[in-house]
């Protein structure tokens, strides 16, 4: 299939009738997935089967009976795989409407090659697209073999259809094998996903062979003679009918004569061509090396055709070229990217060149050009060379790291020397790590040759340890690198090489480490300066090692979050992170909140950090809706592209909140995925954020002995930064509550007392409130009821002092019950009915029975819960009937942001968020957002006016 088949409401081309038999069952499943997304459930099918299966022609006749559907179609090619974007170039550009702006680049005009974008800007710009065809009715998505498909679009693809809610979108993809290895991970796993709906196809049966032989012969095959045409081929369709077609009707039916193997795809392609003539030969061989389509005038200019009509009828009249967009400016393209590929490959590598060189001056769009001098090249050639990188830097220094990538990947390829040539692929690797594609990145740095400049082998290599969360092998190869780079004579490279040392030791915990290894990378870094993330790294540092507030001074005077150029959005996010870390919780939700708004077009790092760090400050704000929403969104792209220093982090901020509710199944999930990471037990940081979570699971559950297990081993990391930094990852005052229960009093004091130095030491309120409540507990169990008391006490007063309800009702749940126990019950009462509103506002499950036994143990009945009280809902429902999705969409309407900034906050289509807020403002029984802006006004606020 070719985007000239598909227009809005499916236009009936000649191919919608072919010859088709069976596939009942099959089609009718696709009628059922087709009436679930009608009604807004969207829907993914994979059709999945070997070479010529049959497949294209399922789908094909499902197309015809989909009515008025809004059908977009694209398919793979396999000598268009490592063309960024060219699938989804392929989607937009049968577009029946203006497409978003950020798709703009991908369709330039109708002779140019795709252009490319980030893999988040582009799956939020299919996203976009999805959303605004739907007014117009349902939407069919259709991409045949996906296993050629380049990787950009198959992302930029998973990343749209896993963030479909309500949508009427019908999603079929076509791939011989879904766990095809150069398939992505994202895509692989999307497609194993048991929400998916498989159809895999078969052979014919022989009485579907004898049906098939029928509609070409109008004659069926006698049953013997279908029953040696099934044994023969295994019922595939391509071979069959290749047989049905080519060998003589009474060689079919004689079952005494043996049948000749069948003719492979190319050779029926081929033979057909041919027959053409010479005239008609160049043409589709032009046309073969312009792509799947193109117009027919440079294709007749490439083949020196000058009457290039008949030539086009020759060649539609054999089935190997269709007109697509007949008129003025006529389009061409294949019938099926089998055919582009059987003549392209037929043409000699001498005519072949030819063709590419010459191709390269006729097309007007330098991408295209540039591709065609790359396959057109048949050695080194310096002026390629250096085309192509100063074409990939311009477009790397616009945050275009995709094309940039595949650039740099040619430049290196025809480089004059092996120095050139190496240095080349570095700067592959590190865009498209930038870009989210490790493991193509892996193999590329794997790639270079053992004689490769050793500094230059081990940092690209380091680089990509790093990335993949091998932190020990990391940095052994970074330091190993660094110590052998001339620092006078290549300065840029030793920079680079102490910006991941800088990222390796943030992640093993050495913030010292860290802070030395950024400032040496600022001091040596060229001209162009450091990278967007490197400042960033040296405040962290700064702020694991207790010096938060320092890093937030030196992050200087920014405007407004939402206003911060790109230049300084490392800054912001970084002051937003110790903002977070220093109990500014105000302060960081705004930075936080405008990190993510412009990380859309940034690099994967930086979309994933602030993401987290956004959902962190929303769960110790009490916006828990809203923060397992950001935590989910930034795990599931850190598993989409293979972030695997990040995914223990991203997932265990999403168990954390789910633990607190009480949903377990879902906790649990994500709890595995933290600690089943590759290389989490390697980075100190990401090991404590999942042994964090994991410990915050269990002592959810009232597990103990469970929580000393999970939590002691981080005992091990007592010199580690940011393991035992206050305010960073809470752990400690799990721990020393489970050690309490359990009796261990002695080891309690023991953890407990660095812990409460250090948060002293740091001001650090939220931890202050910790220590004092666990330290309240450990009095309790003692028997020293005053000084027990006194430090609940205190707990209260620090606890008062950041805006943290989850944090405060922790005090109040414990101090009820300490003073319940001492007999104190109407004392007891009040604090204990202060943390049930608190824990069933927020919906924390657990939390909230344990109130109701405190309660009553005292005698009390606790409150009836509401009716939509997210507690007793027993899952993550808002208070007043809101779904934690309509929440969370409801509060950023009711601060300003427009439909699309709240789709690309919370990562879901434009479509869900009307959804979302036509049933609020049913819910609330208002009519606009002015009234979501009084409804989510403080109380005060609202008694006023």
């Amino acid at each position: 299939m070719t985007s000239g088949d598909t227009l809005y409401g499916h236009a009936r081309t000649p191919e919608s009738h072919e010859a088709f038999s069976g596939r009942t069952h099959e089609l009718a499943a696709l009628q059922e997935e087709f009436a679930r997304a009608c009604e807004g459930t969207p829907r993914l099918v994979l059709v999945d089967g070997p070479g010529g299966i049959g497949k294209s022609a399922l789908v094909r006749r499902f197309l015809d009976t989909a009515g008025d559907a809004c059908v977009l179609q694209a398919s793979g090619e396999e000598n268009e795989s490592a063309l960024p974007c060219g699938v989804l170039a392929q989607f937009v550009g049968q577009s029946p409407i203006p497409i978003p702006d950020c798709l703009g680049s991908l369709v330039r005009t109708p002779r140019s090659a795709p252009g490319t974008l980030p893999p988040l800007a582009a799956g939020f710009g299919l996203l976009d697209l999805l959303s605004e065809l739907q007014d117009k009715g349902p939407v069919v998505l259709v991409l045949d073999d996906a296993h050629w498909a380049d990787s950009a679009s198959l992302n930029a693809l998973t990343f749209a259809l896993r963030r479909l809610r309500v949508d009427k979108v019908l999603a079929i993809v076509t791939a011989r094998d879904p766990q095809a290895p150069q398939l992505p991970d994202g895509i692989r796993r999307l497609l194993a996903d048991v929400r998916t709906r498989r159809i895999p196809l078969h052979g014919l049966s022989p009485d579907e062979l004898a049906s098939l032989g029928a509609q070409l012969w109008h004659d069926r095959l006698p049953h013997s003679a279908s029953v040696r045409l099934h044994d023969h081929t295994h019922g595939n369709p391509l071979h069959a009918r290749a047989l049905l077609d080519q060998v003589p009707s009474h060689v079919l039916r004689d079952v005494t004569t043996p049948l000749p193997a069948p003719r492979s795809y190319a050779m029926l392609v081929l033979a057909n061509l041919a027959e053409c003539g010479p005239q008609a030969l160049r043409l589709v061989q032009a046309v073969s090396v312009l792509g799947l389509s193109c117009p027919l005038g440079t294709a007749a200019s490439l083949a020196r055709v000058t009457a290039p009509l008949p030539a086009l009828e020759r060649a539609v009249k054999a089935g190997l070229l269709k007109e697509t967009q007949p008129g003025a400016v006529p389009e061409i393209a294949f019938p099926h990217p089998l055919v582009h590929a059987a003549v392209y490959q037929d043409i000699g590598p001498a005519h072949r060149a030819d063709l590419h060189t010459r191709a390269a001056a006729l097309v007007d769009d330098d991408y295209a050009s540039l591709r065609h001098r790359v396959l057109a090249a048949t050695g080194p050639d310096e002026h390629l060379a250096a085309a192509l990188a100063a074409c990939a830097r311009r477009e790397a220094a616009t945050g275009q790291w995709a094309v940039a990538g595949t650039h740099l990947r040619h430049a290196s390829r025809v480089a004059t020397t092996d120095m050139e040539r190496d240095r080349l692929a570095v700067e592959a690797v590190e865009a498209l790590l930038l870009d989210g594609r490790v493991h193509e990145s892996a193999e590329l740095a794997a790639g270079l040759p053992a004689g490769a400049d050793p500094a230059l082998r081990g940092y690209v290599r380091g680089y990509v340890a790093r990335v993949q969360g091998r932190m020990e092998q990391a940095q052994t190869l970074l330091l190993d690198a660094w110590n052998q780079c001339d620092h006078e004579s290549d300065p840029s490279l030793a920079a680079r090489a102490a910006e991941q040392l800088s990222y390796a030791a943030v992640m093993r915990g050495r913030s010292a480490d860290a802070a030395q290894w950024a400032e040496r990378a600022q001091r040596l870094s060229t001209l162009q300066g450091p990278s967007r993330m490197l400042r960033f790294n040296h405040l962290l540092a700064l702020g694991l090692s207790g010096f938060a507030k320092k890093g937030i001074e030196l992050a200087g005077d920014l405007p407004d979050p939402l206003l911060v150029p790109p230049a300084n959005i490392d800054l912001l996010l970084a002051r937003g992170q110790l903002r977070l870390w220093s109990d500014d919780l105000p302060g960081a939700r705004a930075d936080l909140l405008g990190a993510v708004a412009n990380c859309r077009r940034g690099t994967v790092p930086l979309r994933l950090l602030s993401a987290s760090a956004l959902a962190q400050t929303l769960h110790r704000l009490g916006d828990w809706d809203e923060a397992l929403i950001h935590a989910e969104a930034s795990a599931s792209i850190a598993d989409d592209t293979e972030q695997s220093w990040l995914k223990p982090v991203t997932h265990a901020i999403a168990s954390w909140i789910l633990s607190a509710r009480g949903n377990w199944d879902r906790a649990s999930a994500h709890l595995r995925l933290a600690l089943d990471a590759p290389g989490c037990d390697e980075s100190a940081l990401a090991y404590a954020y999942a042994a964090s979570a994991h410990g915050a699971f269990v002592e959810a559950r009232a597990e103990p002995e469970r929580v000393v297990e999970a939590l002691r081993p981080l005992l091990g990391f007592a010199t580690h930064d940011g393991v035992n930094e206050p305010g960073v990852v809470s752990w400690r005052e799990l721990l020393v509550d489970a050690l309490v229960q359990l009796g261990e009093l002695d080891e309690a004091e023991a953890v407990l007392v660095p812990y409460e130095e250090r948060a002293s030491e740091r001001g650090q309120h939220a931890a202050l409130s910790a220590a004092a409540r666990v330290r309240g507990n450990l009095h309790a169990a003692r028997r020293e009821t005053d000084r027990a008391q006194a430090a609940f006490l205190r707990a209260h007063d620090q606890a008062a002092q950041i805006p943290s309800p989850f944090g405060r009702a922790r005090v109040e749940l414990d101090h009820g019950a300490f003073l319940r126990r001492i007999g104190r019950r109407s004392v007891a009462v009040t604090q204990l009915q202060a943390a049930y509103t608190t824990m069933s506002e927020l919906g924390a499950a657990p939390y909230l029975a344990r109130c109701e036994r405190e309660l009553d143990a005292c005698g009390r009945a606790a409150p009836s819960r509401p009716a939509h009280d997210p507690a007793a809902a027993g899952s993550d429902t808002a208070a007043e009937g809101l779904t934690p999705q309509e929440l969370a969409v409801a509060r950023l309407a009711s601060q300003g942001f427009t439909n699309r900034q709240i789709a690309t906050a919370l990562a879901l289509s434009v479509k869900t968020i009307e959804y979302h807020l036509g049933h609020t403002y049913t819910k609330l029984g208002i009519t606009s957002r002015m009234g979501l802006v009084h409804h989510f006004a403080p109380r005060d606020r609202r008694t006023s006016s």
